[in-house]
């Protein structure tokens, strides 16, 4: 005989309180599943990935089979390999003054390139120490004509690695300026010196074949007061005054005397280095890729190598640099003082 009442199933989980509430979970979990689906997504760690809504979730990368726990720091990788780590600076385009960049974007003082103990000559006091082992192969690269154009300088002095040698045109009104500007960004300091032929051809009181030994030391030595704490100088000469031995020899040995180093005199003496290459004003991207690999190339020849570029070309010469250096570890930039030989 079967009591009357409702059907019951088979544990008495149809039609009773039981059938209820089996229902109930089926819906929960139901709708937990959909809400996870439109939500987020699971990883491949098996973690539940949740994306709110106007959140920006980066791109993440699947753990390798012998990857570091999920606790474990990822480092992005670079793009390209490097030849070293360099300290490179945002190249600023702006027309500024030194004051006004010094005001406008400060550099860091740590970054500032003091001077050395008193009593040391001239290219060591105020050039940039170098710890790369001289039985590297080394490369240094000097910007010539800064302060003619600002935005050149400015663009010389925050973009270029502190290594880099910057020389400053001798006309320039901010000349001392500049130069503390430069120092300030870590740079050592130059000044051009242009050996011109005449005396109508050279600029001011610039030095001449035509004018007597006597005057041009005069006019030198005029230059060099507006130029505090340069290494040195960096010629550039017509082939006729640089061969005439009368004309050049004092100019020299008053620089050495000074304790400045001579960078780009073709000759072999005490504090002198000539160049290797010579990148011109506003050279093309080619010109400029072909005299950065002559460089590369002479430096691991012999050792050493060093370029002097015209500060109109540096637009292009800093991108050229980092990817010449791609592949070559073993090449350092080092300042132009650190080859010198006294």
């Amino acid at each position: 005989m079967r009591s009357s009442g409702s059907p019951q199933s088979l544990f008495g989980l149809f039609g009773g309180p039981g059938f209820l509430v089996i229902c109930l979970l089926i819906v929960a979990i139901a709708g937990a599943i959909a809400y996870l689906a439109l939500a987020g997504e699971q990883g491949s760690s098996g973690r539940i990935i949740i994306s709110l809504p106007g959140a920006t979730v980066p791109a993440t990368q699947d753990t390798a089979p012998n990857a570091p726990g999920d606790n474990a720091q990822l480092q992005s990788m670079p793009a390209a390999p490097v030849a070293k780590e360099q300290t490179l600076g945002v190249a600023i385009e702006e027309d500024l003054s030194p004051a006004a960049l010094l005001a406008k974007y400060p550099p860091d003082p740590a970054a500032a390139l003091q001077p050395g103990a008193d009593g040391q000559p001239a290219w060591r006091r105020y050039g940039r120490t170098s710890t790369v082992s001289t039985q590297a192969p080394r490369v240094a690269l000097i910007i010539t004509g800064l302060g003619r154009d600002r935005v050149d300088a400015v663009r010389a002095i925050t973009g270029a690695p502190p290594e880099a040698s910057l020389s400053f045109d001798g006309g320039s009104p901010d000349l001392a300026e500049w130069i503390a500007a430069a120092r300030a960004y870590g740079h050592e300091a130059f000044l051009d010196l242009a050996l011109q032929q005449d005396a109508d051809s050279a600029a001011g009181d610039g030095l001449a074949l035509q004018v007597a030994p006597e005057e041009n030391l005069r006019r030198l030595d005029a230059m060099l007061a507006r130029a505090p704490m340069i290494a040195g100088v960096a010629i550039a000469g017509s082939e006729t005054f640089l061969a005439d031995a009368a004309a050049l020899q004092p100019i020299v040995q008053h620089l050495q005397a000074a304790g400045l180093a001579i960078i780009g005199l073709p000759v072999t003496a005490p504090l002198t280095i000539g160049a290797d290459e010579t990148i011109a004003g506003q050279a093309s991207q080619p010109a400029i890729e072909s005299s950065l690999h002559s460089v590369m190339t002479l430096a691991l020849r012999r050792g050493v190598a060093l370029g002097m570029v015209d500060s109109s070309s540096t637009a292009t010469l800093f991108p050229a640099w980092q990817r010449a250096l791609i592949g070559r570890d073993e090449i350092s930039l080092v300042p132009a003082s650190a080859l010198v030989e006294e």
